[in-house]
């Protein structure tokens, strides 16, 4: 991926905006472009997704993009058990070192706060892309 296209640099800096606004999941009232299924943010998240999660994707480019991850993860069981907490646990972009040797670091950019959550899984020597999904609390 040499340059992102003009297109995902606007959708990211809209993402970006929509990342300022609070909707029900982060304790704000319900904003249909922030909470609902296939709302701004949501859809913003999907085409961002999938634009960045191909394996190889500079990991610079999806920070450039789509700005700081809320959360950094050393792994997917550390973000599912701060799925199961209420509230905000982590403040944004922390991260936590459960082994300093690790090689893998996971970007998660919350839609709906713990319930669902885009997640990239970079490897952090390379600092590029492994894989890319959502989780889903499917409350």
């Amino acid at each position: 991926m040499a340059n992102v296209s003009e297109e995902y640099v606007s959708l990211g800096a809209s993402l970006q905006e929509l990342r300022q606004q609070k909707g029900h999941w982060d304790g704000g009232e319900p904003n249909p472009a922030i909470d609902n299924f296939n709302g701004e943010k949501h859809q913003a998240l999907q085409k961002l997704g999938e634009y960045f999660g191909k394996p190889g994707t500079p990991a610079a480019k999806i920070l450039q993009t789509m700005g700081e991850p809320d959360e950094i993860k050393q792994s997917m069981d550390e973000a599912f058990q701060a799925s199961l907490m209420p509230g905000p646990v982590i403040s944004n972009a922390t991260t936590t070192t459960q082994d300093a040797g690790s090689q893998i670091m996971y970007f998660v950019y919350k839609w709906r706060g713990n319930h669902d959550y885009l997640w990239f899984k970079i490897d952090a020597q390379k600092e590029e892309v492994i894989e890319s999904s959502w989780y889903h609390a499917y409350e």
